[in-house]
């Protein structure tokens, strides 16, 4: 796998990581932050610690997975070219980050809206 996909990757790891702990700092501790399962939107929400966790321990997973299908399909790829898994690890490890983003963004306003009533 190319170096400079392991450092981009690596680099939006330590974002969701970031993320994470801003999160942990500006959600009150009664929170519940949403996790996205399929395109129908936020359908579950977690308690605030474990919701945070879940974004950056998806994101290693994923990162762990393509990094072992990319090396064996690099390994098995006699002469081809195997950039393909070398973009797609970068894109899908982005989308994440947008939807962690977006899921503390739900959790702030639910947590303003309750406090509101």
């Amino acid at each position: 796998m190319s170096s400079v996909s392991l450092v981009i990757s690596g680099l939006l790891l330590g974002v969701m990581i970031g993320i994470s702990w801003y999160g942990a700092r500006t959600l009150p501790a009664d929170a519940r932050v949403p996790l996205h399962f399929g395109p129908g939107g936020y359908g579950s929400f977690a308690p605030k610690t474990m919701g945070l966790i879940m974004f950056p321990v998806g994101g290693a997973v994923i990162f762990a997975l393509l990094v072992a299908v990319s090396e064996h399909a690099i390994k098995g790829n006699h002469g081809g070219s195997g950039t393909v898994p070398l973009i797609i690890l970068p894109i899908a490890l982005t989308v994440i980050i947008v939807t962690q983003w977006g899921a503390i963004a739900v959790a702030k306003r639910n947590t303003t809206a309750r406090s509101d009533q």
